[in-house]
């Protein structure tokens, strides 16, 4: 099986918890290279990665890198995405993908037009307990939803300086 080459674009928070694990957790899966204008050296250390940088065009650069996992603030997702595709790198980018339609629609006809593939990392869209509920509406199990209230909390870590 051939794997895909990462690289990460923006090492800290919800990369470092949660999306670089499952990356090495996963079969299919190689982190190549890892990018941060803070924390490059010490995500790469921590993970063994060998390559590390705190810039994203020389992480773009990078021939061993097929995809990159872009998990910066959501003002620089538009630019980098158009980088990211322009490069020919497959794009996974946290949520939310961009600041509004014109900024979403631009990333997508970037990635369409250079032959790359674009999602959007929002895992609640594929849990299981919200493909049943998806698939209970759409059977009309329980009639035509009108309104809906949802909660979501979840446990995360004591984060210094939160």
């Amino acid at each position: 099986m051939r794997k895909v080459r990462w690289g990460v674009i923006g090492a800290g928070g919800i990369a470092d918890r949660k999306t670089i694990p499952g990356l090495l957790a996963a079969d299919n899966c190689e982190l190549v290279a890892v990018m941060d204008i803070v924390n490059a050296e010490k995500i790469a250390n921590k993970y063994q990665v060998k390559h590390y940088t705190d810039s994203i065009e020389e992480l773009l650069a990078r021939q061993d890198v097929d995809a990159v996992y872009i998990a910066t603030p959501v003002d620089l997702h538009p630019e980098q995405v158009k980088s990211a595709a322009a490069a020919g790198k497959h794009v996974l980018c946290e949520k939310p993908l961009a600041a509004n339609y014109e900024q979403a629609k631009a990333m997508v006809n970037a990635c369409k037009s250079h032959g790359v593939l674009l999602q959007e990392g929002y895992m609640m869209r594929f849990h299981g307990a919200h493909q049943r509920i998806s698939q209970i509406i759409n059977e009309g199990k329980i009639g035509k939803p009108v309104y809906a209230r949802a909660q979501l909390s979840c446990w995360y870590p004591p984060i210094e300086g939160a």
